[in-house]
């Protein structure tokens, strides 16, 4: 499952009645080649069963799920089409009502810090607003959060689990739940966590068990079955610490050592007394694997 985010104006209608996306091919130029309009060639990468966030009027409004995979289609009858040319790519869908339509305002500021600069185009621009795109691809984990924003996770979550299972075999319950229990630092997972840090925070030492949050370093979203299980593919952590390593803030060195983003001003690195730890010294070669994604991710040098 891949997920995309579509901006709809007067096609608003079309869309919901007639259950469809449809947008132009990228047009050719006056040189003879084609100019590449990256949002409207998106919808001819959707495939069966991808989810498309919906926004109308600068709101998550709905949620639509592919029925077929996209294909060359002619331009629809409805007026609102009239401005495009007459060949494009269209996608069938199926509409999932949302109990409350998010606005755009609710999630810019942390979609922006997470996940805008792995969308493809972005969907906000510098001022938090929307961008004058028709259809982006986002990152699996930006459409968890999407996900879990509008109350929809589970939605992703068994598709997920299917698609992570490398040998293809047939997933048992028992591990589907530890699985979803682990998306949520939960279960197995958590309890492997607090034996490997003998219940205190890999950084900073904190020793309630209650206040402990077991945090994937390769998020969920983005990694197979095993490695959401995998505890070498998790820290304990304190909660402004999950926090902060979650959102990019804070990563570690190959060598264990705390490396900061410059995206975290003085001001928080003084509250949450930060200067105090120099690191984790006990890092496995599983961790040090996963770290390493995650200082990918998050662009750290």
């Amino acid at each position: 499952m891949e997920f995309y985010w579509v901006n709809l104006g007067t096609t608003h209608k079309a869309v919901v009645d007639q259950r469809f996306l449809w947008a132009p091919l990228s047009p050719i130029g006056d040189h003879g080649r084609v100019v590449t309009r990256l949002h409207w060639d998106n919808v001819g990468h959707v495939v069966k069963g991808d989810l498309i966030f919906c926004c109308y009027d600068q709101r998550i409004s709905f949620l639509a799920i592919a029925r077929t995979d996209s294909y060359r289609g002619t331009r629809p009858l409805n007026a609102s089409f009239n401005e495009w040319d007459s060949i494009g790519n269209r996608v069938d869908v199926d509409i999932i009502e949302i109990d409350r339509r998010i606005h755009r305002n609710e999630i810019s500021s942390e979609f922006i810090e997470r996940f805008d600069k792995r969308t493809e185009p972005s969907v906000f621009n510098n001022k938090a607003t929307l961008n004058q795109i028709y259809m982006a691809r986002l990152p699996a984990d930006a459409g968890l959060f999407l996900l879990e924003t509008v109350h929809q996770a589970g939605l992703f979550e068994q598709a997920a689990i299917e698609s992570g299972e490398a040998s293809q075999q047939r997933i048992s319950q028992t591990t589907r739940e530890a699985l979803v229990q682990a998306r949520i630092g939960q279960g197995k997972f958590r309890a492997d966590l607090i034996q490997r840090w003998n219940g205190r925070c890999a950084l900073t030492g904190l020793s309630n068990i209650n206040l402990m949050v077991a945090s994937h370093i390769d998020a969920w979203a983005l990694c197979d079955n095993q490695a959401r299980l995998d505890p070498d593919n998790g820290l304990l952590l304190a909660p402004h610490i999950d926090r902060l390593f979650d959102r990019g803030l804070i990563t570690f060195e190959a060598d264990g050592r705390l490396q900061m983003s410059g995206n975290l001003d003085d001001e928080a690195r003084y509250i949450f007394a930060l200067d105090r730890f120099r690191g984790i010294e006990t890092l496995t070669s599983g961790n040090l694997a996963y770290l390493a994604k995650h200082r990918a991710r998050f662009e750290f040098s």
